[in-house]
Order: C-alpha cells, then structure tokens, then sequence
C-alpha cells in the first residue's frame, strides 16, 4: 500500500474586517460620507465661481481621503476642527468630560514621534474614538470607544457606559487616561484571554486594525504587561473568571 500524501494545511480563517461606515456609528456626523475621487486636485481648479472656502474644504477632503478610504464622514470634518483649536473636548466617564491640550492628547494617544493629527484620524477610521455632538453648545465632542461591534448592525459600546464592558471582562479604571491607545487595546485583549482561560495569539491580535503585524503584536502585549494593568485584580464579589477592578466604597 503506498503512502498517503500529507493534505494541505488549512489556512487559518481571517475575521472580516469591516470598514467605519459598515459599522454604522451612531451620531449625525456619520450620516453623510463624502465619496472622494482618486486623483483630485484642487489646486487645478480655475473657476471664479468656486470660493475661497470651498476650496480649502476640498483641499482637507483630498487630505483626509487616503485616511478613510476615499469616503469621508462628516464626522472627520469635525475632528479636524477640533484639532486645529489645539484641545481636544473628551467624553469618557459618562457625562464628565475633559478637555485635553494637543500635547497631552501625544502622550494618551501613542503619538509623541510621529503626526497627532494623522493618528488621531487613524483611530477615528479604526472606530476606537467617535464623534458626537453637543447640540446645547454648538460643539462636537470625541468619545473614547470601549468595544466596536463585531459586525453591522451591532452596539457600540463606550467608555464610562454601564454595560461597556463584557459580562466576563473588566477594564481597569483610567487605562485609557494613563495608556497609549494601542496599549490599552492589549491591555483589553490581553485580560479577556486570561478570563477566558485563552493563550494569547499575537499572530492574531496584529492582525487587527491599528496593528502592524505579529511583531508589533508582541510589543504592545509587552508594554501592556509593563503598565500592570493586565494584572491588577477586583473585589471578592466577582465570579470565577471575571477580573473586576471596582473599588470599595
């Protein structure tokens, strides 16, 4: 009898990784995207009918294009806003907000090398932050995302919600104050597999949005484990598996 010959290995299944707009955020700035033509510049415009105006808003589009795929919500019109003020207004403890200087916002958002405004927009198109709007005061406001949906139609879950954390998971207080986006979301991944008594895959942790890979995978799992957060334990009241960081009143 002759020898079988070994199958193929499979390939391991890759999550569908779906864009911001298929996710549908919620809020009005995600109700209109602006569809951005490949190849547009204004700078070759010769129309004196066109104004000054619409011309820099043309220009901020072709800037931002790239960023979103070439479909641009409203709501990245508005973060740009609030960057050119230098300060950026930030809900992410319910209804108490903050309102953080550009050079803070370097070191919260793991961007004191490279350009804010670029990965504040990376961020926004990876739905870890959302706009929202303040209709009292004529404002819009950024609010920190705890957990995407997975799929559209899904919640969206944000920082400071009661029910923004999964049932087996808890997140430390003020990771996302204290941390580097990029290592927060370790900090998450890395906690929920403990909780769900998982290894840890960094081969498909870094295949998430915001993530460069295995190798970069690897090294936020090591600054996350550096922080301490990935360690730190909750009251005796919480289930088996679940890691609460609730303090005593």
């Amino acid at each position: 009898m002759g020898r079988k010959k070994p199958g193929k290995a499979r390939r391991p299944r890759v999550p569908r990784q779906y864009t911001l707009q298929e996710l549908q955020p919620p809020g009005e700035g995600y109700e209109e995207w602006i569809r951005v033509t490949a190849g547009m510049n204004p700078d070759r415009i010769d129309d004196p009918r066109v104004s000054d105006e619409a011309l820099a808003l043309m220009k901020r589009l072709v800037r931002l294009g790239p960023l979103y795929g070439n479909k641009v919500p409203k709501a990245a019109l508005y973060l740009d806003d609030l960057i050119d003020t230098g300060q950026l207004p930030i809900f992410g403890d319910g209804e108490k907000g903050t309102l953080l200087p550009l050079a803070e916002a370097a070191s919260r958002f793991g961007s004191q090398d490279g350009d804010l405004r670029e990965s504040l927009h990376n961020l926004h198109a990876a739905g870890m932050l959302l706009l929202d709007t303040d209709n009292d005061h004529d404002i819009a406001v950024i609010r920190v995302v705890a957990q995407k949906p997975g799929e559209p139609g899904g919640p969206w879950r944000f920082q400071g919600d009661p029910d923004a954390v999964t049932a087996k998971t808890c997140i430390p207080d003020g990771i996302w104050e204290d941390l580097p986006a990029e290592i927060a979301g370790a900090v998450m991944y890395l906690r929920m597999c403990r909780s769900q008594l998982q290894e840890p895959d960094p081969k498909k942790f870094g295949q998430h949005e915001g993530v460069n890979g295995t190798a970069h995978a690897k090294k936020l799992f090591a600054a996350a484990l550096e922080s301490g957060a990935v360690d730190e334990k909750g009251c005796e009241a919480c289930p088996a598996g679940h890691l609460c960081t609730r303090t005593e009143d």
